[in-house]
C-alpha cells in the first residue's frame, strides 16, 4: 500500500502543529531540572526567569505583594520596595527551585519557587511583606496599610 504524499504532509503538519499546542498550553513542570535561572526581580512577586534561548515573565504564585509600578499610596510604595529588596536579597543567598503551574491572563508563568527549599510565599508572608493570594480580587494595599497603623 502506497501513502499519497498529501496525505503524508497533511498527517506531518498535524502532528506538529499538535506538538506546538501542547507545549504552548501544557505548563513546565520542572523549570529548574531544564536548566532554567532565576533572572531579574521585577518586585516582590514578579520575576525574570531565564532558560538559555527563551527568558520568560513569571508570577509567584501564592502571594502578593505591594505594586513598586503604580501604587497607590506612599505606604504601598514602601513596602513594595521593602518586598523587592528582599526577594532579591533571598535570590542571591539561596538556591532557586522553580516549577511551572500555568499561565496568568496576562500569559506570564505562574511559578512556585523555593528559596533554599523554602516557599518564598511562606517567607514573604511571615516577615509581612505580602499576603496570601489565591488568584482572586487583590488586596487594597492602601486601605490595609492605613487600616494597621
Amino acid at each position: 500500500m502506497k501513502l499519497d504524499p498529501t496525505v503524508a504532509g497533511y498527517t506531518m503538519l498535524l502532528l506538529l502543529a499538535l506538538v506546538a499546542l501542547a507545549e504552548w498550553l501544557a505548563p513546565w513542570h520542572d523549570l529548574s531540572e531544564r536548566g532554567c535561572r532565576l533572572g531579574y526581580v521585577y518586585d516582590g512577586d514578579t520575576v525574570e526567569i531565564d532558560c538559555g534561548s527563551e527568558t520568560m515573565t513569571a508570577r509567584i504564585v501564592g502571594l502578593d505583594t505591594p505594586e513598586t509600578k503604580e501604587p497607590g499610596c506612599a505606604a504601598e510604595a514602601e513596602l513594595g520596595a521593602k518586598a523587592t529588596a528582599r526577594l532579591r536579597e533571598l535570590v542571591k543567598a539561596r538556591p532557586a527551585k522553580m516549577d511551572s503551574v500555568g499561565y496568568d491572563k496576562y500569559g506570564r508563568v505562574l511559578a512556585e519557587l523555593q528559596l533554599g527549599g523554602e516557599d518564598v510565599a511562606d517567607i514573604l508572608t511571615r516577615e509581612g511583606l505580602a499576603v496570601r493570594y489565591d488568584g482572586s480580587a487583590r488586596v487594597d494595599w492602601c486601605k490595609r496599610l492605613e487600616a494597621g497603623r
